[in-house]
């Protein structure tokens, strides 16, 4: 379920002391969000650990995903320094409040769906599962902060990630993204360098993106008004993906802006910001988790469906 393994396991389990270790006089502990992304950073980290897997650090510093429905509590994780030393530390997952909105679609289809769309759907969504779930370059190819999608598409004082949202008071589905109401014929570009996975026409997520940038980490667009790449395209940070639409099943033009690290389902604002602001384990001054932003609710002119067809 949601684990992704890109390196070996090796010695990983127990990596652990039933209480976190000192580390330069500061406890190695951090309190994260569901959805959210913690940052161990200052010990020249080359390889982390957390849920039984063992990967790459991204520029000398360990990020822990956390999956939007993770068990809250007290989880365990490890860094191993370019010394071989391991570390340990502790995640407190804290529960994210999420919000709740009702959306009215002219776009029956998208309701009272056929068998013919439902078998489509079903097809789709394994190609999606394939692609999230496929072996990953173990290397990391980005550093973070991410580029933004597009222009316009950044850090906001809104979310709405895990929204849970009611369509025509029929069909229910929880958010996995964010949703940037962002006009048609905008450009949409690749975040950061990685190996396209997916580029197709999709019937809940219209024409969509989904880019492998190594270490674990792919991001993902969808309802796009065109495709600029095809699958298996390698691109760079900044290269066109597509252009902003609406297609598949939205009530407008939009980006709907996804990531999954580690095959865990996280809000991807996380990774447009400073990651010196992300929750810091073994740090002097402790960070506290990010607080959820302002939630808005859905509006007919911006709100987008998630894809049910491989998202949900």
């Amino acid at each position: 379920m949601r684990k992704l393994i890109i390196a070996p396991l090796l010695a990983l389990a127990p990596f652990a002391a039933p209480h976190a270790q000192e580390v330069d006089g500061a406890k190695s502990e951090a309190t994260v969000l569901q959805g959210g992304v913690a940052r161990w950073s200052g010990a020249d980290a080359r390889e982390c650990g957390i849920h039984g897997r063992r990967y790459a650090a991204v520029d000398a510093a360990c990020y822990y995903p956390i999956d939007m429905r993770e068990k809250t509590g007290v989880h365990e994780v490890a860094l191993w320094n370019a010394a071989g030393e391991r570390r340990i530390g502790a995640l407190t997952v804290a529960k994210r409040e999420c919000t709740e909105t009702e959306i009215t679609l002219d776009r029956l289809e998208y309701i009272d769906v056929s068998a013919e769309d439902r078998a489509r759907a079903a097809t789709e969504r394994e190609a999606v599962l394939k692609a999230v779930k496929g072996v990953t370059n173990i290397h990391p190819r980005f550093s973070l902060p991410l580029a933004p999608p597009a222009a316009g598409a950044g850090v906001q004082d809104r979310s709405d990630f895990c929204e849970r949202r009611l369509y025509n008071d029929k069909i229910r589905s929880v958010h996995t993204g964010l949703d940037y109401p962002i006009g048609p014929g905008v450009a949409v570009d690749s975040p950061a360098d990685g190996t396209v996975v997916l580029a197709a026409d999709h019937f809940y997520a219209g024409r969509s993106v989904m880019v492998d940038h190594g270490g674990g980490l792919m991001t993902m667009v969808f309802h796009l008004g065109e495709l600029a790449v095809e699958e298996g395209a390698e691109v760079r940070r900044g290269d066109r993906l597509g252009v902003v639409g609406g297609s598949g099943r939205a009530t407008g033009a939009h980006l709907h802006f996804g990531a999954r690290w580690h095959n865990q389902r996280i809000d991807a604002a996380a990774l447009l910001g400073d990651p010196g602001r992300l929750p810091g384990i073994g740090e002097a001054s402790q960070q506290q988790p990010a607080a959820d932003v302002k939630a808005v609710k859905a509006s007919a002119a911006t709100a987008s469906p998630e894809d049910a067809g491989g998202e949900d």
